[in-house]
C-alpha cells in the first residue's frame, strides 16, 4: 500500500518523531487500528516515509501517554476498549487535576487566556462536526484545548504536565463515531458558565462549575446506566447507599 492509497502523507524530514506521533494519534482516533491490534513498525515506516527510529520514539511516547500498550517481545498494540473502571478512573483524575487547578490561580487571572478559551468554545458551539472520524477528532481536540487553556491559568508547569498525561480523547471519543457528538450545545453552555465565573474573579465558583461540567459530560457520554452510576458515585466520593439514614 503506498501513501496515496492509504490516505497518509509522507512525513517531512523535520521533527520526525513529533510528526509521526501526531500522525499515529490521528490514525488511532480515526479507527484505523482495531482494538487490541498490533502496530507494525515496518509498515508505519513505509507509510510515513521515515526510518524505524522516529517511529519507535513516537510509539514510545504514545505508550507513555496511555494511547498504546507495549508488550515485551511482542511490541506495541492498541488498547482494548476501556473498562468501566478505567473510564471512571479517568473521570476522577480529570476532576482532581482540572477543577482543583482553578483554586490555585496565583495573582490576577490572565484575561488573554480567558479570551483564548472563549474563542475555542465558540468554535465548539458553532462547528458542525458530523459523524465522521475527522469531525469527531476535531471536536475532541478543540474540547481538550479548551480544558488545557484553563489549566494554563494556574501558570504551573507541573499541573500542565499532569494534565497532558490525562489526554485520552483518542480512546474515549470513539463512542461518537457514526452518530455524532452528543450534547454539543450542553458542553458549550457548561464551558460558558466556567468562563463567566472566571471573568467575575470567582475561582471557587469556577472550580465547582468545571467539576460539575466534567461529571455531567462524562456521565452523558457513558451511555450505559450502570457505568454512569459508578462514575457519579466515584466522583461524589461515596456510595449512594451511604446517604441513607444520615442527618
Amino acid at each position: 500500500m503506498n501513501t496515496q492509497q492509504s490516505g497518509l502523507s509522507t512525513i517531512r524530514p523535520t521533527s520526525l518523531a513529533d510528526q509521526v506521533h501526531a500522525q499515529v494519534q490521528h490514525m488511532i482516533t480515526a479507527g484505523r487500528f482495531a482494538p487490541g491490534a498490533a502496530i507494525n513498525i515496518a509498515q508505519l515506516s513505509r507509510q510515513c516515509g521515515v526510518s524505524h527510529t522516529p517511529i519507535r520514539e513516537a510509539l514510545a511516547r504514545l505508550a507513555a501517554e496511555g494511547q498504546l500498550i507495549f508488550v515485551r517481545n511482542i511490541g506495541y498494540r492498541l488498547p482494548e476498549p476501556p473498562t468501566v473502571k478505567q473510564y471512571t478512573d479517568w473521570a476522577v483524575a480529570r476532576v482532581v487535576v482540572e477543577s482543583n487547578a482553578l483554586l490555585y490561580i496565583l495573582g490576577p487571572i490572565d484575561l488573554a487566556l480567558i479570551d483564548k478559551a472563549q474563542d475555542i468554545n465558540d468554535q465548539i458551539r458553532q462547528s458542525d462536526f458530523g459523524k465522521t472520524a475527522s469531525g469527531i477528532r476535531r471536536f475532541s481536540e478543540l474540547n481538550w484545548r479548551f480544558h488545557a487553556t484553563l489549566i494554563g491559568l494556574a501558570d504551573n508547569a507541573m499541573l500542565e504536565d499532569a494534565h497532558s498525561r490525562l489526554y485520552a480523547s483518542p480512546q474515549f471519543s470513539r463512542i461518537f463515531l457514526g452518530r455524532g457528538v452528543i450534547n454539543q450545545n450542553d458542553v458549550a453552555e457548561e464551558h460558558e458558565r466556567v468562563l463567566a465565573c472566571l471573568r467575575d474573579g470567582d475561582c471557587q465558583a469556577a472550580a465547582q462549575a468545571l467539576r460539575d461540567h466534567i461529571v455531567d459530560s462524562l456521565d452523558r457520554d457513558a451511555q450505559q446506566s450502570h457505568i454512569s452510576g459508578l462514575i457519579r458515585r466515584a466522583l461524589n466520593g461515596r456510595l449512594s447507599e451511604d446517604n441513607s439514614g444520615t442527618a
